[in-house]
């Protein structure tokens, strides 16, 4: 097993919540690059590295997301999306706190408590939508039920764009760090971990494919992989 070695003093998480985790760093929090991937896994407090992996910081640079109206899904807690998108993005989540946690970070997006599942939209209400780090906490059941309501709501030519995690673990839980740049706005770091064993991408293209999406865009990485499918 890779050692969680400790991090400098800049890259501490600063709350965590297992099983459900979605912590962020302080914003003067960036990640090393130039350390090895042993020497760059952070030391999490409350978190055994002996039942839970972590992962080494992952970089993300997201320049831009899809035009016009959006859904986001599982949008709560960092508001990654919504951040960038403002009063063009509904972004929702299954919990208010996540969702009170992100409104001050993205206060023009339109926010609701929404079930995945079940989405309250009429057919085509939205142009596109994005999921960013939000399938790692779904059954494999609810990621294939989700992205045919997310099929449903989107207007013919529709794009979704999707970040997640790749992981396969013995581990309690799976934790994921990220550094986050997004336009405009100063570079931060946070994490997301669930209690899943095992995702990949080809999980999602499968279930994508199914719903009627065709693979735009595919990007994959040793933790986390992006993709853009077009209805």
């Amino acid at each position: 097993m890779i050692p969680l070695l400790e991090c400098p003093p800049l890259c501490k998480i600063m709350k965590i919540d297992i099983f459900g985790f979605r912590g962020r760093f302080n914003k003067y929090s960036y990640c090393t690059y130039f350390m090895s991937e042993e020497e760059n896994i952070p030391e999490i407090p409350g978190v055994d590295p002996n039942t839970n992996k972590v992962t080494p910081c992952q970089e993300i640079i997201i320049n831009e997301i899809p035009t016009g109206s959006i859904i986001d899904i599982g949008a709560g807690g960092e508001g990654v999306i919504a951040q960038v998108g403002g009063k063009r993005v509904t972004a929702i989540d299954k919990r208010q706190s996540e969702i009170d946690e992100a409104k001050d970070k993205a206060p023009d997006a339109n926010w609701m408590v929404a079930d995945a599942l079940n989405l309250p939209f009429e057919n085509e209400e939205f142009d596109n939508a994005t999921s960013f780090f939000c399938g790692m906490y779904m059954s494999n059941e609810d990621k294939k039920k989700s992205i045919e309501e997310i099929y449903r709501v989107l207007s013919s030519g529709g794009e979704f764009w999707i970040w997640d995690s790749i992981f396969d673990t013995d581990k309690e839980s799976f934790i994921i760090v990220l550094a986050i740049s997004l336009p405009d706005k100063e570079k931060f770091s946070t994490g997301y971990g669930a209690s899943l064993k095992f995702q990949n991408e080809e999980f999602y293209i499968e279930y994508l494919e199914e719903a009627g999406f065709s693979i735009e865009e595919k990007e994959v990485h040793k933790y986390w992989f992006f993709i853009k499918a077009k209805k």
